[in-house]
């Protein structure tokens, strides 16, 4: 993640998509009625993530964007665009027009993050039919507001000049990991998929890739990444297989819809001899053994032996559904995060087996500016953490799950070294650099001055009520 400097940041509230959260920063209770904070703490966090209580879901998760610039009319030799990015290079002789969409067209508003030094202008339509401007003339993050549908266009303008440094305006995800302490220090997610263990909880299968289905079955079946449906009139037989012959995980399945049906799960045991049969012939949760991989296999799966006359859904139910999980690619990132001298950071959070060279949160801009390196697996598999750059050894974080924290001076109650680096204004959950973190996580908080042993207690004991 390259160096950022972001000295124009324009993201004052918690309001996302007209919601106003109040977060534990703002006056009045906080979390579950009557809570009462120890003094002189509440204001203290920064950032408070909550997946669960923001109610996330995996569809929230999933990368996305509120423009495609390459349906925007460029118009100055040399400028290029992604559909998240417009570059205009060094040296460009801008003209008055730098990108627009054209009449008829709306947007909803989001988020850029603007870096060069081109002096811009964004214009759009307002409601009452005047036209308003968004002055856009040093790096940093700008919300850009909605424009509404009029015979006008809308987009970035500028007065003639010459660019001297490559210029970028790049929007945001519309992705976001919502900091509910009020401080407006929201968390943009990329590289979300919102399947398997990229999203919400930890998903065994993908229903829509990993499953071999009877091509002359498919009118009778529906399928999610998460689910799949035998619909009424389905033949007897599969109604579906794994593709793959190796091993099969342990998993849960809900299922709902069955008023005269009857199902069978197949599978095998480690002595490649085929499993009893489970039967499902009632709505419930079920959970079905480990499958192993042996010669004699002749398909893994849920069978209907007659003519299906339900419809029935079978829902997969993930491990870890509450947490926000990481596949190794995606990550969150805060732009514009105080700068700390002092600091608490804590999370629940659980590591999975990985091969090293995973960091769970960075807060700092690049290497060596960084507040702390919370949580690292290195190459050599060797657990360390960071504060002010100054590695400590730890513990081995691998498997390692429950609540944890770092103060600029101790881990989890340990002495730890501080350096004596400086810090960057970017918060980074999910790596050091980019997506590198293999694992799930529920709250977050950090702070900016180091809570007491008290403190942290507090906070352990009231950990679901905040």
């Amino acid at each position: 993640m390259e160096a950022i400097t972001l000295s124009h940041v324009r993201i004052p509230s918690i309001n996302i998509g007209g919601i106003c959260l109040p977060g534990i920063g703002a006056p009045g209770s906080i979390g579950k009625k009557g809570l009462i904070w120890p003094t002189g703490m509440k204001e203290h966090i920064k950032a408070w993530y909550d997946p669960k209580k923001q109610g996330m879901t995996n569809y929230d998760v999933i990368e996305s964007y509120a423009e495609d610039f390459t349906y925007w009319t460029l118009d100055n030799t040399g400028i290029t665009s992604t559909p998240k990015k417009i570059v205009i290079p060094a040296g460009t002789e801008l003209k008055y027009i730098i990108a627009f969409r054209g009449f008829n067209s709306f947007t909803d508003g989001f988020h850029i993050k603007y870096t060069g030094n081109a002096v811009i202008t964004y214009r759009y339509n307002k409601e009452d039919g005047t036209v308003g401007t968004i002055a856009i003339n040093e790096s940093g993050i700008y919300h850009l507001p909605a424009s509404v549908r009029t015979q006008k266009n809308f987009g970035f303008y500028c007065n003639p000049q010459t660019v001297t440094e490559e210029t970028t305006i790049e929007q945001l995800p519309t992705s976001i990991l919502k900091d509910l302490s009020g401080n407006g220090n929201h968390a943009y997610l990329y590289g979300g998929k919102g399947k398997l263990n990229s999203g919400m909880g930890v998903y065994k299968f993908d229903f829509l890739s990993d499953l071999l289905i009877n091509s002359a079955y498919l009118p009778y079946t529906e399928r999610q990444y998460d689910s799949i449906c035998s619909l009424a009139g389905h033949p007897n037989g599969w109604l579906f297989q794994y593709k793959s012959l190796t091993d099969i995980p342990t998993f849960k399945i809900e299922v709902k819809g069955i008023v005269n049906d009857k199902f069978h799960y197949r599978w095998y045991d480690e002595n490649g001899n085929r499993g009893v049969d489970f039967v499902i012939d009632k709505d419930g949760i079920y959970e079905f053994p480990m499958s192993y991989s042996v010669e004699t296999n002749t398909g893994v799966g849920i069978v209907c032996n007659n003519i299906c006359q339900d419809n029935v859904c079978f829902t997969q139910i993930p491990d870890y559904p509450n947490q926000l999980c990481y596949d190794g690619k995606m990550y969150a990132v805060c732009y514009g995060f105080p700068i700390l001298t002092d600091y608490t950071v804590m999370a629940e959070r659980t590591w999975f087996e990985n091969n090293g060279n995973r960091v769970f949160i960075t807060k700092g801009n690049i290497w060596p500016n960084c507040a702390f390196v919370f949580e690292k697996i290195n190459a050599s598999l060797d657990s360390e953490t960071f504060s002010f750059s100054k590695s400590t050894r730890i513990d081995d974080l691998r498997s390692k799950s429950g609540v944890t924290y770092q103060t600029k001076q101790s881990y989890n109650g340990v002495p730890i070294a501080v350096g004596d680096s400086s810090d960057g204004d970017v918060l980074l959950i999910g790596g050091q650099k980019s997506g590198e973190y293999i694992g799930c996580h529920s709250a977050i908080i950090v702070a900016d001055r180091s809570f007491t042993e008290e403190e942290i207690n507090w906070l352990k004991q009231n950990w679901d009520k905040i």
